[in-house]
């Protein structure tokens, strides 16, 4: 893999347009509980990037961009640190406009945050770049949080535990992954599990508006008592983290080879009032 940083211009320049592809790690720095780093989202998508990115380059020059521990909507407690929703959404598109500018066609970016205006920026900065420069950004974390809240059976991990909405933060998927990726980071697993027990307002409003994820994520950081987690961390096991990296891994290379056929989308976010309840919110 080669580093953008450390090529000249006429390097960059030599790269072949058809067979190169960005990489790089895009999550945000949030807190995990006390029992995970405030980077876990990056350490995560780095495995998953490292992985796929074994795979590409039988066939592909990779090419890793930067990292960028930036973000939308980490859980706004003591040590998140994030940016605003129109704030990052520029922040992907204008480095896109500049890879497209120069005739490339490939960028994908490797995350594991589920906060949802993160989210929405991601698939609206892919969605205006195809449109405008017909360039792919391809975000595989979209699609696969998408399979986690629908308890998807191509996972092959339970439900509560597979990072669904019983499980969101923190919990029993997220604790796995790190078991998995560096143990040593890993503070402790013996934490009870933890769900929000009542439900505000705006959690009611929004499951009716068929938004059960993200009401759920209201009544949570809504709760006083939040323990800075959404699970059961206790059932946290590195088998189970291992074979989650392997989905990440096979849905990242099934969905840069869409890229490549042209057929690539983002998947569509929330419905219109959702959309709007979301960019008004500050």
């Amino acid at each position: 893999m080669k580093d953008y940083l450390s090529l000249t211009c006429e390097e960059v320049s030599k790269l072949d347009r058809e067979k190169t592809v960005f990489v790089s790690v895009v999550s945000p720095i949030e807190t995990h509980g006390r029992h995970l780093p405030l980077g876990t989202d990056v350490f995560i998508a780095r495995r998953v990037m490292e992985e796929t990115c074994q795979i590409l380059k039988k066939d592909h020059e990779v090419v890793k961009l930067f990292e960028i521990p930036l973000g939308s909507d980490a859980q706004p407690v003591f040590g998140s640190i994030w940016l605003n929703y129109g704030t990052f959404k520029r922040l992907i598109f204008e480095i896109g406009s500049h890879l497209a500018k120069m005739n490339f066609k490939h960028w994908i970016i490797f995350d594991n945050h589920g906060g949802p205006r993160h989210q929405l920026a991601l698939a609206e900065a892919s969605k205006k770049l195809k449109e405008k420069y017909g360039f792919n950004l391809v975000v595989p974390f979209l699609h696969i949080f998408q399979d986690m809240l629908n308890d998807s059976e191509e996972i092959k991990i339970p439900a509560g535990m597979n990072g669904d909405a019983k499980d969101l933060h923190a919990g029993t998927n997220e604790t796995s992954l790190m078991l998995h990726v560096d143990s040593s980071m890993v503070r402790t697993k013996d934490l009870p599990r933890y769900f929000p027990s009542k439900e505000t307002f705006l959690g009611k409003l929004l499951r009716f508006l068929k938004a059960e994820s993200l009401a759920v994520t209201v009544d949570w950081i809504s709760d006083q008592q939040n323990p800075y987690y959404l699970g059961d961390p206790s059932l946290a096991d590195p088998g189970r983290g291992k074979k989650m990296i392997e989905y990440h891994v096979k849905k990242s290379v099934e969905l840069f080879e869409e890229a490549k056929r042209g057929t690539y989308r983002p998947p569509k976010l929330f419905n219109p009032i959702v959309k709007l309840l979301l960019k008004l919110a500050k």
